[in-house]
């Protein structure tokens, strides 16, 4: 092999070695992301912080830096997407340390991810819903609660589905139904529906109507390139929600790109995220 070319491969192996730590040092901290959603409600000035797919990441000694990064946000809700633990891995007390002081901040709506779910029926944390549910958060595995906040009607629900051609659990339908716009009289309550895969909503949910549907799952792609993610578990090569407000049928749809990592390779120029979603 020639010299030219060994100083070419050595050069790729250097490239790829430096965008490689630097990402990997970026990704031990977090960018906060504001989004301005606008509903046809009378809600205004309604602050929710999103969390999804910590993935058993902390930001500082007991996730203190993220804590107070949430704290200082003065959030009126605080949604969690899900996955915010590793499925095969049965030592959550992360997220329910997490949790315990997310309560104090605010109220903290958690809906689970597949993560959750797997952890619970196949990972072997058989107390994980149950033990997530006694740290003071509304637990929505698929139930929705009608609660006002200064004045403001909202209806929150949550469920963890995949995206097929039909929400394949009782519950999960029962939620969406009385959720749906289309077909409830909710014109003075807002629908806030917690729902870790936003893929839903182009499939079994298509025909349905939320004020405000929030999601992650996606990770951003995984690797970015400007704003476009490469790949995501749901969606495969290319996804086309990863990030940002969405419309998506008669909902809009906010996704978070995460705040952790459980792939087999790291996030590259794609920073973790915490969403901040103010309402009006």
């Amino acid at each position: 092999m020639s010299k030219k070319i060994l100083a070419g491969l050595l050069a790729v192996v250097l490239v790829l070695g430096g965008i490689l730590l630097y990402n990997l040092q970026m990704n031990k901290s977090f960018i906060t992301t504001f989004y301005s959603v606008t509903v046809d409600k009378p809600v205004e000035d309604l602050r929710i912080v999103l969390l999804s797919d910590l993935h058993l990441h902390e930001y500082g000694e007991d996730n203190a830096d993220l804590v107070r990064k949430i704290q200082n946000l003065a959030p009126d809700l605080i949604a969690v997407a899900g996955d915010m633990n590793i499925d095969t891995d049965t030592d959550y007390h992360v997220v329910l340390d997490l949790m315990h002081q997310l309560v104090d901040i605010a109220p903290v709506y958690y809906a689970p991810g597949n993560h959750e779910w797997g952890g619970r029926y196949a990972g072997g944390s058989d107390a994980l819903f149950d033990d997530i549910q006694a740290t003071g958060v509304h637990w929505l595995n698929g139930s929705y609660e009608d609660v006002e906040f200064k004045g403001r009607k909202l209806r929150i629900g949550g469920f963890f589905e995949w995206p097929r051609a039909q929400l394949e659990r009782e519950n999960s339908r029962a939620v969406a139904d009385a959720m749906n716009g289309e077909t409830n009289e909710l014109d003075d309550v807002c629908t806030i529906l917690i729902c870790h895969c936003p893929e839903v909503l182009d499939t079994s949910l298509e025909l349905y109507q939320f004020d405000l549907v929030l999601s992650g799952h996606a990770h951003g792609g995984q690797v970015r390139i400007g704003s476009q993610g490469l790949w995501s578990t749901s969606q495969g090569f290319l996804p086309k929600y990863t990030s940002g407000v969405n419309q998506m049928g008669e909902s809009q749809v906010v996704i978070s790109r995460g705040l952790g990592d459980s792939e087999p390779f790291p996030r590259i120029f794609n920073q973790p995220e915490l969403v901040v979603v103010d309402v009006n």
